[in-house]
């Protein structure tokens, strides 16, 4: 029996210059393991989407077997999340789908225990590693018992501890029935499929058995590239020191991330930095790019190193591929045939060829472009030490051969480049390891011999980038915040949602001057209830206080003088009464009690608490035939947007400024110049990331 047939598809994106999918046809027997394999822009990931429901063909038909449900997983973990709690996020598709309460209990324990996660019921599920959120959107999609499970390059960006959790899952699926067609380019993964499909161009060139296609040697080779080969050139001459770091230490809160980390990189060495999911090596690249503050330590290097992010979407802010590359060199100072010059070197380097994909818009790129794009917007800017955090991940086998021996040449030139990875055979091709496990160095940390001299006149330290302090209040976003605080904390949800909603009509009720005196006593007694210290609220009333001075000025400016006022003073045409004066006092309390109540509010209840608030303060209209499940999803999608589109705007600066753009932001006007830069990439990335999640919700059953 078929469970998914795929007549003659075709399928094309707007202004692309081909068919992204043309012509394809195949089928998927009942509790097969395919695998679908080819070079980055083949198609594949657009077939996926196709054979899930969520693009349309062009022409052609996907027939699922009626009794039969199709659940999709992304490649970006963070993509698939679309609730706060990893509770709700589970159960988000059987609420979707009108389970009762029971069924959907059920479902939300089956599916987290079998991916290792029940532990973590009611964790915040963006406080992960990649690793452990894949694993969150497996048990999302199969809480919604897919019989046909969709992959799309979902093991590419975890460890290798977390890749062999997820196969082994993969493993224990098919074994009990469930169809899985898995797009890869882990070799690791194909062995596992009993057959395999390639396609090249939006065609498919091949269709068989996993060992036929392992007994043809050319198709292994397109799929897996060239083996890396070690260089056996033996350096001669003195060792230099490019970059020193002494006892670095770097905490997110009360998270620490990275603990007393020592090492240095001499120039013209490769080197692999490695460690599991969330052990720090990101952090450690951000902090040695000046893209952090440092919090202990110190960093020494010959020059600022230059970083390349491991979210290349978001690194690329340009419309097209040539102005992209371009923008760092700009910067520079570079222009005319020099900055072209320069532009086509690096898009080359990549294998992008400039006259091929300089003017090629690049949300048109594939992954795998756009990740080839990215490296080549860093290696533009000729610094002489390079970071790259994951360069290779979702690249296909040539690519990947590429970028490695790219980076093997700029070493060769005499730069010092650092590189994060997960792959065995990419750690072996670098000069050196360096190991770093729970924010610490556990191998590869000393390059000298124990006496060596750095000389300290050469090596110049290495501070935060000036414009880096934008960049604090996303991250504040993104990691969130610690709710439920105080006494109020223990008190039911509901509650202090209606405590909120009659503290807050109360005090606009209140318009006696006594009266307003009265609410502002409690909105702060409210606040300490709440968890918040005295000081803090005084704090917050103190930083508001000068643009409510501002309002009050123009409410006396403005304000109509009545004939039975009192006048304190009149000059000018402008008028001073005892009655303005007493309004302003009123408005003054107004404002600051609503401020109280809103922070009392937001620090005693955390995300959990709204969203069951306001699903039990709609429930009496849901008979009324009110469309209450929209409304509650309305609210959780504010809650995820905001922390996805802060980490997005994050990635953005951070790559503005590697690239020396936002300029030296001191002053008002120039502070607001320093931001244009950012509109139009941002306004890119919430269109993407709005259609992301609509996906995500979709693949969810929300219709």
């Amino acid at each position: 029996m078929n469970a998914l047939s795929v007549n003659n598809l075709c399928f094309s994106y707007e202004n692309a210059p081909s068919a992204a999918v043309d012509d394809v046809s195949f089928e998927l027997k009942k509790g097969s393991y395919t695998a679908l394999v080819g070079m980055n822009g083949s198609g594949k990931s657009t077939l996926a989407r196709i054979a899930a429901g969520l693009l349309e063909p062009g022409s052609g038909s996907v027939k699922v077997n009626r009794n039969m449900k199709v659940g999709i997983v992304f490649q970006s973990p963070r993509d698939q999340i679309i609730c706060g709690s990893v509770r709700r996020d589970t159960a988000f598709g059987p609420v979707n789908e009108g389970l009762p309460d029971s069924e959907v209990e059920l479902r939300l324990i089956e599916s987290l225990s079998s991916v290792n996660m029940l532990q973590y019921y009611n964790r915040r599920s963006l406080d992960f590693s990649l690793g452990q959120m894949q694993k969150l959107a497996f048990s999302s999609i199969l809480a919604i018992s897919p019989d046909i499970l969709i992959l799309d390059e979902v093991t590419a960006m975890l460890d290798q501890q977390a890749r062999e959790e997820i196969y082994k899952l993969l493993d224990e699926l098919n074994e009990r029935g469930t169809t899985i067609l898995h797009i890869t380019h882990d070799i690791y993964g194909v062995e596992r499929a009993s057959d395999v499909i390639m396609m090249r161009s939006g065609k498919i060139v091949w269709g068989g058995t996993s060992r036929a296609f392992y007994s043809n040697k050319s198709l292994v080779l397109e799929l897996c590239g060239e083996k890396l080969k070690k260089s056996t050139v033996k350096k001669v001459g003195p060792r230099t020191v490019s970059l020193n770091v002494n006892n670095l230490a770097f905490s997110y809160g009360a998270n620490k991330v990275l603990k007393d980390v020592s090492f240095d990189l001499e120039a013209g060495s490769l080197v692999a930095l490695t460690g599991a999911s969330g052990s720090g090596k990101s952090t450690l690249l951000e902090l040695l790019a000046g893209l952090l503050s440092l919090q202990s330590g110190t960093i020494h290097g010959c020059c600022r190193p230059v970083l390349c992010q491991q979210n290349c979407d978001a690194a690329l802010f340009e419309n097209f591929a040539g102005d992209d590359v371009a923008f760092g060199l700009r910067n520079q100072g570079f222009r005319g045939k020099e900055l072209v010059r320069r532009v086509k070197n690096a898009m080359d380097a990549v294998n992008l060829p400039f006259e091929k994909f300089a003017e090629r818009q690049t949300f048109c790129l594939s992954g795998g472009e756009k990740r080839r794009l990215a490296v080549a917007g860093i290696i533009a800017l000729d610094s002489d030490i390079l970071l790259f955090d994951e360069p290779s991940v979702a690249l296909d086998g040539e690519s990947r051969y590429m970028i490695m021996n790219l980076m093997r040449r700029l070493a060769d030139q005499g730069r010092t480049v650092l590189f994060t990875t997960h792959n065995r055979d990419e750690a072996a091709f670098a000069d050196r390891v360096i190991h770093i496990e729970n924010g610490c160095i556990l191998t590869g940390g000393k390059s000298r011999k124990e006496g060596e001299f750095i000389e300290p006149e050469r090596l110049k330290e290495i501070r935060a980038i000036s414009n880096s302090f934008m960049l604090d209040g996303f991250r504040k976003v993104v990691f969130g915040r610690n709710a439920g605080n105080g006494i109020l904390g223990r008190v039911p949800a509901i509650l202090r949602g209606l405590l909120f909603i009659g503290f807050f009509i109360g005090t606009a009720l209140v318009w006696s001057l006594k009266g307003c005196g009265l609410m502002f006593l409690l909105s702060v007694l409210y606040c300490v209830l709440a968890g918040h210290s005295l000081k803090d609220v005084l704090k917050s009333i103190v930083k508001i206080f000068p643009f409510i001075l501002v309002f009050l000025f123009f409410q006396i400016l403005f304000g109509v003088t009545r004939p039975e006022d009192t006048i304190i003073l009149s000059k000018f045409g402008f008028s001073l009464t005892a009655e303005k004066l007493l309004v302003c006092m009123e408005t003054l309390l107004h404002t600051e009690c609503a401020l109280c109540a809103i922070l009392a509010y937001t620090n005693s209840v955390t995300e959990d608490d709204i969203i069951d608030s306001v699903s039990k303060l709609f429930y009496p209209l849901k008979k009324t035939g009110f469309p209450v499940r929209y409304a509650v999803v309305l609210v959780e999608l504010i809650f995820r947007f905001l922390p996805l589109l802060a980490e997005e705007t994050a990635c953005i600066i951070k790559t503005q400024l590697v690239r020396g753009g936002l300029g030296k932001a001191k002053g008002i006007i120039r502070k607001i110049r320093a931001v244009i830069p950012l509109i139009v990439p941002l306004v890119i990335q919430t269109i993407k990331k709005a259609n992301i999640l609509a996906d995500a919700m979709a693949a969810r059953g929300l219709k």
